[in-house]
């Protein structure tokens, strides 16, 4: 059942209906130049890919954005508003859906609850909506995030713990669909529906926080390091038989950076242990033994289910 309290607070990212809002860095550096006041309706834009397998998880576009503006107001730029209606508005003129062709200067799907929360923040979470891991990032909400990335509307370092556990994993691979071998994260069937510890949205964990911050900010330190995306560390961080030579192979490191890789490596597992105990102990469940270690994971591919995760009776108690 969904939980009111946890309510919009995850939201899939804009639906545009036009490759014509979408532009090159450079291009979108040629509007700001030509017109100062560009830099008013273009942003960076964020996509699944780029979370997911960029190691700075840097917007690779930019796009032209007039939120839910009235047309006379998006007329004003003019630039921009020339390129959308030379390049977006024929093609959403054919569409069969009424506000698609009348309202062609905005994305079909602009995501206006989204918009509002985020501008209440400096920055959020991500997570691509159909990953190999369950990964959530921080991101300036200052970018434009695709359809492809659900964005926690929320800048609580204790929140992202929580959702960042193996404890809300377990749950979102119970509850959620699959697309071939990859979680399809679902917020209507394994977010709205989880039960956060007690109180936790009315009052700030600072153990969380810590340990959540914590935890990204190294995570993000050896993905620049080792300069791989969040698939490529943890594709090594669920290697049974780890080495620096694997992280090497993978990294295309020397043998020193390589083997301060693989340490780190070993102590992104350490603090995801620590993240979960965490959380664990926030439920008041200090008597469950998590049994952190390598296990197969019996709702994934035959040739592809030993994660370093918690153990099989653990993940069937959490879950009851």
């Amino acid at each position: 059942l969904p939980l009111l309290e946890n309510a919009e607070k995850v939201l899939q990212g804009c639906i545009f209906l036009g490759d014509g809002f979408v532009l090159s860095h450079a291009e979108a550096d040629n509007f700001r130049r030509s017109a100062s006041d560009s830099q008013d309706v273009i942003f960076p834009l964020l996509n699944g890919q780029e979370l997911n397998n960029d190691p700075e998880q840097a917007p690779g576009r930019s796009i032209i954005n007039f939120f839910d503006w009235p047309i006379e107001r998006a007329r004003r730029y003019a630039e921009p508003f020339h390129r959308i209606e030379e390049r977006v508005k024929p093609e959403r003129s054919l569409s069969n859906r009424a506000v698609y062709r009348e309202k062609w200067w905005i994305y079909g799907e602009p995501r206006p609850k989204l918009i509002r929360k985020l501008t209440e923040l400096h920055s959020c979470f991500v997570a691509a909506a159909t990953t190999k891991y369950l990964n959530f990032s921080a991101a300036q909400t200052t970018c434009v995030f695709t359809h492809a990335l659900y964005v926690f509307a929320t800048d609580r370092w204790d929140l992202y713990a929580v959702v960042q556990s193996t404890l809300h994993e377990v749950w979102a691979r119970k509850y959620s669909g699959a697309l071939e071998t990859r979680l399809r994260y679902s917020p209507s069937e394994c977010f709205d529906t989880f039960p956060f510890p007690e109180e936790l949205w009315q009052t700030v964990s600072l153990t969380l926080a810590e340990i959540g911050e914590r935890y990204h900010e190294h995570r993000r330190g050896l993905m620049r390091q080792l300069w791989l995306g969040l698939t490529d560390i943890y594709n090594l961080f669920h290697t049974r038989d780890l080495t620096p030579a694997v992280v090497a192979k993978v990294s295309k490191k020397s043998p020193e950076e390589a083997e301060a890789g693989y340490q780190g490596i070993l102590e992104l597992r350490r603090l995801r242990r620590e993240l979960d105990i965490a959380i664990r102990d926030a439920y008041d469940w200090a008597n469950l033994d998590l049994g952190h270690d390598f296990h197969e994971v019996e709702n994934l591919p035959e040739n592809d289910r030993v994660r370093y995760t918690i153990s099989p009776a653990a993940r069937k108690e959490v879950l009851r």
